[in-house]
């Protein structure tokens, strides 16, 4: 049988197309067979496809697949080097021919597809065709020149944090464990620079805890060099790059960069969100957000008395919820591009009084600017809290 389809890490909520072809299609009542399965060999489901004209079959396995993916939320009390669970997985497909007067499968010699794997992506249709599994998931090594990371901003494209800011830079690895990326290197534009572990074992996703707030945390003993995060830590004007590194090879790997901004005028309002590379990235809002309760109420009539006297409304039950409307500063092109992709996430933290609240975007409707002719815009994105909060 022969089989074509996706090779190698691909996202998981786009189709997943694999095309079979057997010459056994003249038989009696034949059809194609695909089991899904972990790679254990634990089987998820078995699809079965007619033959097309064609004689080819047609197999999309995503919505299978997809259910594999299960992301862990991030913690603000992460630090150093953590595995991105939840957000990438590996599977198998075995395909057969069913055929008979009563049809059977044909179990003997199934054709098997192995050493591929999803992550909690979305790519755009654009995205999609050019997109390449070794760039994001390098097999071998961590080449600069032609990775990249599994948070947008990277690679020249630097952005702007708070010294007590929080935040991840994800890197994917087309092999478990720490065969491609084995360290984690910092460097502080004080000159200071050091390295962090990876977890022994890790997964074919990472993420470093990144943030200002996050690395001046790290204690002396998860430093290379011995010294707390905190030392030699860059002020305001200063900046902080995060490579990924393979020590056996010798190869300095795909870079994030942030600049260390003064402190904001007003009070700040960070959202973390899913890119569609199933990465982490961050947006602060840092012009003026407001906060706004709606509440809703359900009544019923009640009477002063048996007789009926007098009627009047009561309150038996209602809840109230939180949205915020929360105002970027002036956006370049590229800032506004991660705007959208914030909005379009299936998944979005906001950053309350010390802890992540998970959220609901409600702005639909997104307008680009261009910086040639509209210059730098501010753009406003509202975002309701996920939970519910009871009156009664």
């Amino acid at each position: 049988m022969n089989v074509t389809g996706n090779t190698g890490w691909t996202p998981a909520y786009n189709k997943m197309l694999y095309v079979v072809d057997s010459a056994n299609t003249s038989q009696p009542n034949f059809r194609y067979v695909c089991d899904v399965e972990t790679t254990a060999g634990a089987r998820l489901a078995r699809l079965k496809s007619d033959q097309l004209p064609s004689t080819y079959g047609f197999f999309d396995v995503s919505k299978v697949v997809e259910t594999l993916i299960a992301p862990q939320a991030p913690s603000l009390s992460e630090t150093a080097v953590v595995n991105h669970d939840g957000f990438t997985s590996g599977y198998q497909l075995k395909f057969y021919d069913e055929y008979g007067t009563s049809p059977v499968v044909i179990t003997g010699s199934p054709t098997v597809v192995s050493g591929v794997g999803v992550f909690a992506g979305n790519l755009e249709q654009l995205d999609l065709a050019s997109y390449d599994s070794d760039t994001y998931f390098p097999p071998t090594n961590v080449l600069q020149i032609s990775n990249h990371g599994l948070t947008s901003r990277d690679n020249g494209s630097p952005s702007t944090a708070l010294s007590d800011s929080y935040g991840w830079s994800c890197f994917g690895q087309g092999v478990s464990g720490n065969t491609v990326i084995d360290q984690i290197e910092v460097r502080y534009s004080t000159g200071r620079t050091f390295l962090l572990g990876v977890p022994s074992g890790s997964t074919n996703a990472i993420r470093v805890a990144s943030g200002p707030a996050q690395l001046k945390a790290l204690t002396s003993g998860q430093t290379g060099d011995g010294l707390p995060g905190s030392t030699n830590f860059p002020g305001a004007g200063g900046s902080v790059s995060i490579l990924s590194y393979n020590y056996a090879l010798g190869d300095y790997g795909f870079a994030f960069q942030y600049n260390i901004a003064e402190c904001a005028q007003f009070n700040t309002i960070p959202v973390h969100y899913i890119n569609q590379y199933g990465g982490i990235d961050t947006y602060l809002f840092t012009m003026k957000n407001r906060r706004k309760a709606s509440v809703s109420r359900q009544i019923y009539g009640a009477n002063s008395d048996v007789y009926g006297t007098l009627t009047y409304d009561k309150q038996w039950a209602g809840e109230f919820t939180y949205t915020y409307n929360l105002n970027s500063d002036w956006l370049t092109d590229l800032e506004s591009e991660l705007l959208m992709e914030m909005i379009r996430s299936a998944q979005v933290w906001l950053q309350i009084d010390g802890a992540l609240v998970e959220g609901i975007v409600n702005t639909n409707n997104y307008q680009f600017y261009t910086r040639r002719n509209d210059r730098l815009q501010q753009l406003q994105v509202e975002i309701s809290v996920a939970y519910r909060n009871s009156i009664l």
